[in-house]
C-alpha cells in the first residue's frame, strides 16, 4: 500500500483561502443584492419601527394639504376678481385639481420604482410638495394657483409610494394591521389639519396655514429620511394582461362615490354657512370645527365596522354602512341649523368611511394582486378630485337639494351593482 493513500491530504493554504475569500465574497455580494424585505426577528422589528415612520411622514403630508382645505375656499371668495358663480366653478377646480391630477399621474409614480429607489421617490414627493406649499402662500392669482395646485397633484401622489413602502417592509402576517396603520395616519392628518388651519387664519392671516404646512412637511421629510428602511427596486413581473373584472370595476366605482361623500362639503361650506347666518371669521372656524367633527367620527366609524366583519359578514355590513348614509346624505337638506347638520353629517361619514376599506378587504382576502388594490386605492384620487368639482358644479347651476339627491343616486347605483357582482362571484 502506497503511503501516499494513507496520509490526509491537506489543502493548500493558499488555495484554501482562495476558496474562503471566493465564498465570502460570493455570500456578501448575495447579501448587498438581497438587503430587503427584512427577515423575521430582530429585522422584522425593525422594518415595523420604519412602518411607524412612513405613517407618520404620511400623516405630515394628509395634514398639509388638509391645513390650507378648510380655508380655502374663503381665501379664494377673498382674492378673485370674477363673479360669485365664476369664483363658484373656480373653488371646485382649485381644490379638486390636485387629487384628480394625482388619479392620473398615480400609475406613473407606481412604475417608476422599477428604476427609482421608492425611499428616494418618497423624499422627492415629500420636498416638491412643501417647495409648492411655500409658493402658494403667497400666490393671489387664480390661474396660477390652479396650475400650482395641478403641479402639486403630478407630484404628490405619493400615498402611492408609502403604500409601496408598507407592502415591502411589513413583516409576514401583518400585512392588514400595517395597511390600517397606514391608512390612519392619513386619516388622522385629514382630521387635525383643518381646525388648526382654520384657527391659524383666524388668529394671525390667510398666509400662516402655508407656513405651518412648510414645516410640517420638513418634519415629514427628516423623520423619513433618518428612520424609513430602504427597499429594492420593485421589479415588473411579466404577468399576461387580464381584463378588469366587472365586480373591481364595480368596487372602484364605490369607492369614488364613497370618497365623494366625504371629501365634497368643503368646498361649498361657506354656501351652507352663510345660510345659517353666520359671519366670515365665524364661519371659518365653524368650517374647521366640522371638518374635524366628521372626520373623528370617520376614523370612529371605520374602526368599529371594519372590527364587526368577521362576524357579520363583508356584503352585509357594505350593504347597511352603505344604505345609512345615503339615507343620511340625503337627509342633510333638512337641517334646521348649524347643530343638527353637522349630527347628521358625523353619522354620515362614520358609516361611508367604513365602507371604502371594506371594499378592498373584499379583494385583499383573496388574494388581490398588487395591481387591483394600486387600481381600487386610486379611486380615492378620483373621489377627492370629484368631490369638489361636482359640489361646485352642481351648485353653481342648481340648488343643494340636487346636490345631495346626485350624491345619493350615485352611491345607490354603485352599492347595488357592487353587491349583485358579489352575489354572482360567490
Amino acid at each position: 500500500m502506497s503511503s501516499r493513500c494513507c496520509v490526509p491530504s491537506v489543502p493548500n493554504r493558499k488555495t484554501g483561502l482562495h476558496r474562503f475569500g471566493f465564498a465570502f465574497r460570493a455570500n456578501r455580494q448575495s447579501s448587498d443584492r438581497m438587503e430587503t424585505p427584512p427577515a423575521p426577528g430582530a429585522s422584522g422589528q425593525d422594518a415595523a419601527k420604519g412602518i411607524y415612520f412612513i405613517a407618520v411622514s404620511q400623516f405630515g403630508i394628509a395634514f398639509s394639504f388638509n391645513c390650507i382645505m378648510s380655508f380655502m375656499p374663503f381665501y379664494i371668495l377673498r382674492v378673485s376678481a370674477y363673479s360669485e358663480s365664476e369664483t363658484m366653478l373656480w373653488i371646485g377646480m382649485i381644490m379638486g385639481a390636485t387629487s384628480l391630477v394625482a388619479a392620473l399621474a398615480a400609475p406613473f409614480w407606481g412604475s417608476l420604482t422599477s428604476r427609482v429607489r421608492p425611499k428616494l421617490l418618497f423624499e422627492g414627493g415629500i420636498l416638491c410638495n412643501g417647495v409648492l406649499f411655500f409658493i402658494m402662500g403667497f400666490i393671489e392669482n387664480l390661474p396660477l394657483l390652479l396650475a400650482l395646485r395641478m403641479i402639486q397633484g403630478a407630484l404628490g401622489a405619493i400615498s402611492t409610494i408609502g403604500l409601496v413602502l408598507v407592502v415591502a417592509s411589513a413583516p409576514k402576517g401583518q400585512l392588514p394591521k400595517f395597511l390600517s396603520l397606514f391608512q390612519n395616519s392619513m386619516t388622522a392628518g385629514q382630521l387635525i389639519g383643518p381646525p388648526l388651519g382654520a384657527y391659524a387664519v383666524a388668529l394671525f392671516g390667510y398666509h400662516s396655514p402655508f407656513i405651518i404646512a412648510v414645516i410640517v412637511v420638513f418634519f415629514s421629510l427628516v423623520y423619513c429620511h433618518r428612520y424609513v428602511r430602504d427597499i429594492p427596486l420593485q421589479l415588473k413581473k411579466p404577468e399576461p394582461g387580464k381584463p378588469l373584472s366587472r365586480r373591481i370595476l364595480w368596487g372602484w366605482g364605490l369607492i369614488i362615490v364613497g370618497t365623494i361623500q366625504l371629501m365634497f362639503l368643503p368646498s361649498i361650506l361657506p354656501h351652507i354657512l352663510e345660510g345659517f347666518q353666520l359671519t366670515e371669521q365665524a364661519a371659518i372656524t365653524t368650517a374647521g370645527s366640522i371638518m374635524m367633527a366628521y372626520m373623528t367620527t370617520a376614523i370612529v366609524g371605520n374602526h368599529f365596522l371594519v372590527s364587526l366583519a368577521s362576524r357579520l359578514g363583508l356584503a352585509r355590513l357594505i350593504a347597511v354602512a352603505g344604505l345609512s348614509a345615503i339615507a343620511l346624505q340625503s337627509l342633510l337638506y333638512f337641517s334646521t341649523g348649524i347643530y343638527t347638520f353637522t349630527l347628521i353629517r358625523v353619522l354620515q361619514t362614520g358609516l361611508i368611511a367604513a365602507v371604502i376599506p371594506l371594499v378592498i378587504s373584499a379583494f385583499a382576502g383573496e388574494g388581490g394582486s398588487g395591481t387591483t388594490l394600486g387600481f381600487l386605492n386610486s379611486g380615492r384620487f378620483v373621489g377627492n378630485a370629484l368631490g369638489p368639482m361636482m359640489a361646485t358644479t352642481i351648485l353653481a347651476q342648481f340648488n343643494l337639494l340636487t346636490l345631495y339627491l346626485t350624491i345619493s343616486g350615485l352611491t345607490l347605483v354603485s352599492l347595488c351593482a357592487f353587491l349583485a357582482s358579489l352575489r354572482r362571484c360567490h
